[in-house]
């Protein structure tokens, strides 16, 4: 069993009383220690032996303590090693210049043994903690790093993936819509009708994938191109349609008057925002009735937003199963589903509304929701558009 080394204490006086009295101070306290008479022979000393604490007094010959403390915090491997100013300059000035050459500290002459014990405990306590803190602050850095790292690889895997699945998806929903142009027996039409929802199904998670981790990357660009509001919206009305038919719920759209005709946006990325909202409603609604209502709020665009843009808002309204309070924390963060177990009632893969909220406010809008357990959901959003 090795026995630990002491600490070392390097004392640079040109005073040898002061040396033989601050050595013997620090070897009652378990030190051992190293003399220098001047600051020059202190740097080469230093460099020797790299103790664990400095002592330097300020009134030396050619090379001061000030300056000594400045040569040495220059020296590899003393940036953090705590040096001692000893100083019978018990003065403001004196004091603060020596924080300012980077002292740790200071003590007043004549040296009181006792005191210097404490006082040099005291320092390497606070430089081990320091140091102790710098290696976290390390650590921490290199975890974040290797995280962000991973995020990136995750990222990048999941758009090339999403990209290889698109395309044979594409190919089964072509190839099945061509048999279902064919004659086929009321059976077989079931069949391949099933396949083609499915299929789908699919692509819509597929495309939900690669949107995320191209928003998560900082590769998506949002296009500028004028289109008209009505018909984009009710395109992805009317591509929900069979869906809440076969489950027996209506499906409304309304539009306020303040409503413009055509504005200039990306109209892909505003669909699919629209289009995750009534996903969401759809999925969540057993019976009744869904409602969209899109609204222009002027009282808003007059209160910041300039007068040649429209606040355009749509607020999906649904009588569906409500969202628990544990649920509505985590509602728009992605791959979560308010229901995370096993044998959960509802499928998805969580992403449908923390990419809406990514899209929304990539577009420089918000995105919100009010809901009440058992009694339905009220999610909404907008948009400023020129």
């Amino acid at each position: 069993m090795t026995t630990p080394r002491p600490p070392v204490a390097l004392i640079v006086d040109d005073d040898p009383i002061g040396r033989i009295l601050t050595r013997e101070a620090l070897e009652r306290s378990g030190w051992e220690v190293q003399e220098a008479e001047n600051g020059r022979l202190g740097l080469a000393v230093f460099t020797q032996c790299h103790p664990d604490l400095v002592l330097l007094d300020v009134m030396m010959p050619e090379l001061d303590g000030f300056a000594t403390c400045m040569e040495l915090r220059r020296l590899p491997g003393c940036q953090h090693i705590p040096i001692l100013i000893m100083t019978g300059l018990d003065d403001f000035t004196s004091i603060t210049h020596a924080y300012e050459v980077g002292a740790t500290d200071f003590i007043v002459k004549p040296i009181n043994a006792l005191l210097l014990g404490h006082h040099v405990r005291y320092v390497l306590r606070a430089s081990q903690a320091m140091q102790e803190l710098r290696e976290s602050q390390v650590q921490l850095m290199e975890a974040r790093d290797a995280a962000l790292e991973g995020a990136r690889l995750k990222s990048e895997f999941l758009a090339t993936m999403s990209h290889e699945l698109r395309t044979p998806l594409n190919g089964i929903i072509g190839m099945d819509q061509l048999l279902l142009d064919t004659d086929l027996t009321s059976e077989q039409k079931d069949y391949a009708e099933t396949m083609q929802q499915l299929a789908h199904s699919l692509l819509e998670i597929v495309n939900d994938i690669l949107d995320v981790s191209t928003l998560d990357a900082g590769r998506v660009v949002l296009e500028r191109e004028e289109f008209i509001i009505r018909e984009i919206i009710d395109d992805v009305v009317s591509s929900f349609q069979d869906r809440t038919e076969r489950k027996g719920l209506t499906l409304s759209r309304e539009y306020d008057s303040q409503v413009p005709e055509q504005v200039c946006g990306d109209s892909v990325r505003f669909s699919r925002v629209v289009a995750a909202l009534l996903s969401n409603a759809v999925k969540f609604t057993e019976q009744g009735a869904i409602r969209l209502h899109v609204t222009s709020d002027a009282t808003a665009s007059q209160g910041g937003v300039g007068r040649d843009v429209a606040l355009l808002r749509c607020t999906v309204i649904d009588s569906g199963i409500g969202i628990t309070a544990a649920a509505a924390d985590k509602i728009f963060q992605p791959f979560v589903q308010g229901d995370g177990s096993d044998n959960r009632k509802y499928g998805g893969t969580g992403l449908g509304l923390a990419l809406a909220k990514q899209l929304v406010e990539l577009m420089g809008g918000q995105i919100g929701f009010d809901s009440e357990l058992g009694k339905g959901s009220r999610f909404w959003f907008f948009v400023p558009f020129p």
